[in-house]
């Protein structure tokens, strides 16, 4: 297995993507790299300031912590992305952030707090190792998350850091710090946090019909919770299909690769646990599609895009073959349901 077959490999692409010599720093920090590309769940927060510090040394770029939250993407982190992208309002995206953060990272936990008109956002790594880079990554990655309801220059009314202040920092990238923290910064403080109005966590993040979202992020929800409680693998392949199925990749192939195995393997264990492929992906669209034509007003050609389909009509075709039934007709019987209730 190379490296960038790793679970890991991620992280090490966006590495490479900020202009870091992934060689370079494999050759000085050997056992850090080799464990967050084997472990990157689990990886000690130590390590991870190591890798971001070296990086930074090798880049040449002083704020690259915060250039991390554009060098990572939300594919990059799966499910958790998954989840923070399609829920429709900041603060039902902060709770998911906070929620499953020791899912996607255990070495560390974010927590969400409301207190006299002011909402706050808690960073606490492992140990309260007080590291420029990694603080930087993640929170600033929370107000990326929150600009998409607001507007690219928000930012929050008060910003902590338990590190000390940088004092090498040319004043372009302290420019970059205001413009992303806002100038109310505050160094060699307990914890690393953000605090900004209340109000804020009711803006829409999401564009899309609303209770559509509800529906993919309550699916979503429950697969996690279901493979969190019985790590079977068709759990996981589902939770995988349903990350994949809004950008169409959902070969059996590329869901192989994502769990390192084969694709013979693939059918092999999941031909054990009495199932395939095939239909786990069907039970997904149907569960999905079902809801959202139920529960949602979201028009058909949504519905469709969100399960993988360009055209209506082909969804039309699946859904028939899947449910017995076209999507219209499906809509209009569990609506006539509902009156009757």
């Amino acid at each position: 297995m190379t490296d960038y077959d790793q679970p890991g490999a991620w992280f090490l692409r966006a590495l490479a993507r900020g202009g870091v010599d992934t060689q370079e720093l494999s050759r000085r920090l050997p056992d850090e790299v080799d464990t967050a590309l084997r472990f990157p769940t689990t990886i000690a927060p130590a390590a991870v300031n190591s890798i971001l510090s070296e990086a930074a040394s090798l880049s040449g770029d002083g704020n690259f912590g915060l250039r991390m939250v554009d060098l990572v993407t939300t594919s990059d982190l799966g499910v958790y992305g998954y989840l923070m992208s399609n829920a429709p309002t900041a603060k039902e995206a902060l709770e998911v952030a906070c929620r499953y953060y020791p899912l996607f990272y255990r070495g560390a936990t974010l927590e969400l707090s409301t207190v006299n008109g002011t909402a706050s956002l808690i960073y606490r790594p492992e140990g309260g190792i007080p590291n420029l880079h990694d603080n930087e990554w993640v929170l600033g990655y929370l107000v990326k998350l929150i600009r998409r309801g607001l507007s690219s220059d928000w930012s929050p009314t008060r910003t902590t850091f338990p590190h000390p202040a940088p004092d090498d920092l040319a004043p372009e990238a302290w420019a970059e710090l205001n413009q992303v923290f806002g100038t109310n910064i505050h160094f060699d403080h307990a914890i690393a946090s953000l605090e900004f109005p209340v109000d804020v966590l009711s803006c829409s993040i999401n564009e899309a019909d609303p209770d559509l979202l509800r529906v993919l992020f309550r699916q979503a929800d429950r697969m996690l919770a279901e493979i969190s409680d019985h790590e079977t693998l068709a759990g996981k392949v589902r939770l995988l299909i349903l990350e994949n199925l809004a950008r169409g990749n959902v070969a059996e192939a590329e869901i192989a690769r994502s769990l390192y195995v084969s694709v013979s393997t693939l059918k092999r264990r999941l031909g054990q646990e009495g199932c395939s492929y095939r239909r786990l992906r069907d039970d997904v669209i149907k569960q999905i599609s079902q809801k959202a034509l139920s529960e949602s007003q979201a028009p058909i050609s949504e519905i469709a895009s969100r399960v993988g389909y360009s055209e209506s009509s082909a969804f039309d075709r699946a859904f028939a073959r899947i449910a017995g039934t076209s999507p219209s007709e499906y809509r209009a019987r569990s609506r006539g349901r509902n009156r009757s209730k």
